[in-house]
């Protein structure tokens, strides 16, 4: 009953979280991760970007870009990795790596026309462009789609969703030509 007490209830010493985004008391995995990976609580649907960023304004987020533990981490000379079992563009391990003000910019279709006026790169370029130490040292996820053009079929026929043609994977190999890119279980 309400009475009765779990163990943790009587311990000499408690804690207490408060989870929520800056604009909403129920929090979503952008704004969470972003408050985990970089220290700073951020707005709902926000990406690597301080509170003062406006969702899906591309303009209000230049220059309110927060620094990653993946970044300290590169920059000390640490070797870094994300491990996924989502999109590795989706929000989550995309807070480890971006800066969007939308999480739902993963490749270049999903971007405004603002955010393409003002600059903005989608979450799979960002990856790719990554530019801290030495690179992350391993990335294992999902989301191939929003690296390859949406007129290139992938290993499994699926089409790629980018629509600026480009082969972001391809980009990746030739810019870590000692990388190995694995795409099924037996790679």
């Amino acid at each position: 009953g309400e009475e009765y007490q779990l163990s943790f209830d009587k311990f000499s010493v408690a804690g207490l979280l408060k989870t929520y985004n800056t604009n909403q008391q129920t929090p979503d995995s952008a704004g969470t991760m972003t408050a985990m990976i970089s220290g700073a609580k951020t707005k709902a649907g926000v990406i690597g970007l301080s509170e003062k960023a406006l969702r899906a304004d591309c303009a209000s987020g230049q220059g309110e870009e927060l620094v990653t533990a993946i970044e300290l981490a590169e920059m000390a000379g640490k070797s870094t990795g994300i491990i996924s079992t989502a999109r590795i563009t989706h929000a989550t391990p995309a807070a480890t790596y971006a800066k969007s003000a939308e999480r739902n910019w993963e490749s270049d279709d999903g971007l405004s026309e603002e955010a393409k006026t003002n600059g903005c790169k989608d979450i799979a370029q960002q990856l790719i462009d990554f530019n801290y130490g030495d690179g992350i040292d391993v990335v294992l996820g999902g989301g191939r789609r929003h690296f390859i053009s949406n007129s290139l079929t992938d290993e499994e026929g699926k089409n790629g969703k980018r629509k600026d043609g480009q082969n972001l994977i391809a980009e990746w190999q030739n810019k870590y030509s000692n990388g190995q890119y694995v795409y099924d279980q037996s790679g």
